[in-house]
């Protein structure tokens, strides 16, 4: 049985990116296509860190844009840079206005100063729960907009595209008991939202759910893709077995926490004399560095005058649960895979290189964060660049969509035939990103990455629609990791540890690329 739904635009995915773009298109019809309820199983919902923003008289949108710029290593597009922190304040007042209450104390913003950040910017909802309150904002928002229509717990499958221009996507109920039911969004205006990739790797913050599945549509689109090495692990996630690993948010460190080994040596001005307010990537490879050793990692908070449990509710939760009591107890710590800077290649409204095709959010790369994320950029560049694609489409006049779609041209992805054996090879491949893909890599760790992708690949055809679609991220990961022999921002190769000024610019590909390194390097091992 099909479903055919007709739309001028069809967003898929429900997290800020979605959401804003959706109540930003106003007055075109808007179909918002989630594969859960709303707002289940977002990143965006997980954010703890809050909004950049230089609203004080101290700070400026230029001062954030040189922070911005410098932590990016060399690598990110000035003028995405500008647009997002000369935005900000316009995103602000918006939340105001939808009834967004920003932490504040004495009237004033209460502001947090974050890693690499020159001054406190960053804007906060209740502590740590910034991305919560900010999803359910939206969501109460966009369901009193009668221009958008809902359709939840619906998976998308494909995309469908001809001669490079993009018709609408294809996809499949979500549900158990529903059996053989396909459902088509025609419209000349598709927009991916459906976040990062984190879950390909076995240690992240990321949810379940957030394994790369727009990369790999866009991929299978042709779509051109571009800095995909650079995955962002995040220095302090909570390290007590946990699957994802809860975040110990930046702002922690913000507080003046410090990071610690078992001998209570702050070992990071080793390598940095920033410390722990070294940008990311410096940090989480420290922390690696050290484990390596045989030494064990640590948060120490113990040392805190302020009132934890209420600036970190979140944080507070997780370390009851695990009965870890921050006054007293060192806070076991490990990086984890948190931010995607690579992505679907978009342009400064954020189309696609494939004609009606849009992306926002953590599954497209505007070149605003470079080679590494300054923090709590990342719910910035949401909420600028889906209004900038909302913006750029109701500029044009409406497009009709292709008259037909060949049902019988888009088969859709096979069911998961044994859960239990899926399982054990998602968490092999996962495993397998975090140990020759992940904080530190070398030619010989990203070979073997691809022996193992292989041996997967051959144990588990037909098995799963979804490890299909990890292998894939996960092997054009890999394919632009290799590529680039250079160290810079987060992506660091043992073999070639310096930058190399020859290697400043993004690499953009395809998945045709990746497909022809696979046949020269690999024939025999296929």
């Amino acid at each position: 049985m099909e479903s055919i739904y007709k739309s001028d635009v069809v967003i898929v995915g429900s997290g800020i990116s979605g959401l804003m773009t959706a109540v930003s298109l106003y007055p075109r019809k808007v179909t918002l296509v989630t594969k859960r309820k709303l707002g289940e199983m977002s990143s965006s919902a997980w954010a703890q860190g809050g909004i950049a923003a230089a609203v004080t008289k101290q700070d400026s949108p230029q001062k954030h844009f040189e922070d911005t710029i410098k932590a990016s290593s060399g690598l990110s597009d000035e003028n995405a840079v500008k647009t997002i922190t000369g935005e900000a304040l316009d995103v602000v007042k918006f939340l105001e206005k939808i009834g967004v209450n920003f932490d504040k104390r004495d009237n004033e913003f209460s502001l947090s100063k974050e890693a690499a950040h020159s001054y406190r910017r960053v804007l906060k909802i209740n502590g740590d729960q910034s991305g919560k309150y900010l999803v359910d904002h939206l969501i109460n928002y966009a369901k009193q907009q009668e221009h958008i229509t809902f359709v939840e717990d619906v998976s998308i499958d494909h995309i469908i595209q001809k001669e490079n221009r993009c018709h609408g996507i294809m996809g499949h109920i979500h549900k158990n008991e529903v059996v053989e039911n396909f459902v088509f969004f025609q419209s000349p205006n598709v927009i991916l939202a459906t976040g990062g990739l984190g879950s390909i790797y076995a240690h992240t913050t990321n949810p379940r759910d957030v394994y790369g599945e727009a990369i790999a549509m866009a991929a299978k689109a042709n779509a051109e893709l571009v800095d995909l090495e650079f995955v962002q692990f995040h220095p302090t996630a909570l390290d007590v077995g946990l699957d994802p690993a809860p975040l110990l948010t930046e702002a922690i460190r913000g507080e003046s926490a410090f990071i610690v080994d078992e001998n209570n040596e702050r070992f990071l001005y080793k390598d940095d004399r920033l410390g722990e307010m070294a940008p990311r990537d410096v940090v989480s490879r420290s922390i690696h560095k050290h484990k390596l050793k045989g030494h064990s990692t640590f948060l120490d908070c113990r040392h805190f005058k302020i009132n934890f449990e209420k600036m970190f509710p979140t944080a507070s939760k997780y370390l009851k649960q695990a009965s870890i009591h921050p006054s007293k107890d060192l806070i076991p710590i490990i990086p984890a895979a948190h931010y995607h800077m690579g992505g679907i290649k978009v342009d400064i409204n954020g189309m696609t290189s494939v004609d009606g095709l849009w992306a926002c959010g953590e599954c497209s790369s505007t070149g605003a964060h470079g080679a590494n994320r300054l923090a709590s950029n990342s719910l910035l560049e949401a909420f600028v660049f889906s209004k900038r694609i909302a913006d750029k489409i109701n500029s044009e006049a409406p497009k009709k969509s292709h008259n037909l779609i060949n049902i019988e041209n888009y088969i859709p992805k096979e069911k998961t035939i044994s859960k239990i054996r899926a399982k054990k090879y998602i968490w092999q491949l996962r495993s397998t990103m975090n140990k020759f893909v992940g904080v530190d890599r070398n030619q010989s760790t990203l070979d073997q990455a691809f022996v193992e992708f292989f041996r997967i690949e051959r144990e588990t055809k037909r098995l799963s629609a979804k490890l299909k679609d990890m292998l894939l991220v996960s092997k054009l990961i890999t394919f632009a990791a290799i590529q680039r022999k250079e160290s810079r921002g987060t992506h660091f190769r043992s073999d070639y540890p310096y930058k190399d000024k020859k290697l400043l610019k993004r690499n953009v590909f395809n998945q045709n690329d990746l497909f022809d390194y696979i046949d020269k390097k690999f024939k025999k091992v296929i």
